[in-house]
């Protein structure tokens, strides 16, 4: 099997010939490369020279391109900081109150971002020689609509509105707006060329938020945006940080076709309450692969293969991103792994 048909299969509900390798990597494959975050982020022909490269060395079954977690927060207006080493991210205090923003919102299309389109590029030279080689073109569509909302607000002042009652539909009619924003990009990246698309929801884990407002703000929009990536025929991985635990039977009745968690989340629990609603992606440790032993690696990922083989049901992949000064090493160590217990 390729790549591609490995991770097809499983994101179809069916069991490969192994699990797939597929690796939150950018960061590294950027560093690998030779190149600052700057140079990384303002290129699309960076871009996909290093997502290829780092394929092609580590030998995986997909490849997943992200920039950073600023992407549509800066096309939407947020104050955004550019480091040339380090990922863009938002600033945490945003000056605009949530009225404009919502104001704001109505006039942007993602079309006309010079950002979105250079990462759109990328997709695209990607996805062409993902589909010549036979391997799996996964494009980040950002920021999912929670997440996206928190960055426009500004993480501290979004958390205290969340437990401020007077603010409830006002936040519910923000998270309806940067809704608009998620699904374009969904589709910008589909009509780019990728085989499916993921997104980051990280600030409704347990983590950050309780479980409670999980299912008052969150979880309705998961929902929603299932649906309608399964009408139109988008298989996309909803990412989310930290501990999920307490929400996979919330997260197995969304229609969410796919999800990727962290180590911090307790993979038994998550395997049972994905059968017959999701397939799991994740869950090694990037601190693991990052400055753990070789055996420390193996002995992880062989338990994960223990629990999955000749089951399907996973995509192996790093929680989270990895760090850029991650060795080579320990990404070898896990697809050796796999493909001898996998």
């Amino acid at each position: 099997m390729t790549g591609y048909e490995r991770v097809s299969e499983v994101l179809k509900g069916n069991i490969p010939d192994r699990i797939p390798v597929m690796m939150h990597n950018f960061l590294m494959a950027a560093r690998e490369a030779g190149l600052t975050m700057e140079e990384f982020r303002s290129s699309a022909n960076h871009m996909s020279m290093a997502m290829i490269k780092a394929c092609q060395t580590y030998e995986l079954d997909g490849i997943f391109l992200d920039v950073d977690t600023a992407l549509l927060a800066s096309a939407c207006g947020a104050r955004v900081k550019y480091p040339t080493d380090i990922a863009a991210v938002c600033e945490d205090m945003q000056t605009r109150s949530i009225p404009q923003i919502i104001e704001d919102l109505k006039k942007v299309d993602l079309k006309n971002n010079e950002r979105v389109q250079i990462y759109l590029e990328a997709v695209e030279i990607l996805s062409a020689w993902c589909k010549k080689e036979g391997v799996y073109m996964r494009a980040n569509a950002d920021q999912g609509p929670f997440s996206l909302a928190c960055l426009l607000t500004g993480m501290n002042e979004f958390l205290m509105n969340l437990l401020d009652e007077d603010m409830e539909e006002e936040l519910k009619d923000l998270i309806q707006c940067t809704y608009r924003i998620s699904s374009q990009m969904h589709h910008l990246c589909i009509e780019a060329g990728a085989d499916g698309t993921s997104y980051g929801n990280s600030s409704e884990g347990c983590s950050v938020i309780s479980p409670e407002l999980f299912r008052k703000f969150g979880k309705p929009m998961e929902i929603r945006l299932a649906q309608e990536l399964k009408k139109n025929g988008i298989t996309s991985i909803c990412h989310i940080c930290g501990r999920i635990t307490p929400i996979l039977e919330d997260l197995a009745e969304t229609g969410l076709a796919a999800i990727e968690m962290d180590a911090k989340t307790d993979l038994i629990a998550a395997k049972k309450a994905a059968k017959g609603h999701f397939i799991i992606s994740g869950n090694l440790d990037p601190a693991l692969l990052a400055s753990g032993s070789q055996e420390e690696i193996r002995t992880a990922t062989k338990h994960i293969c223990d629990m999955f083989r000749e089951e399907g049901g996973l995509i192996l992949c790093s929680g989270c991103a990895l760090s850029p000064y991650t060795p080579g090493e320990s990404i070898r160590t896990v697809v050796d792994t796999v493909k001898t217990y996998g």
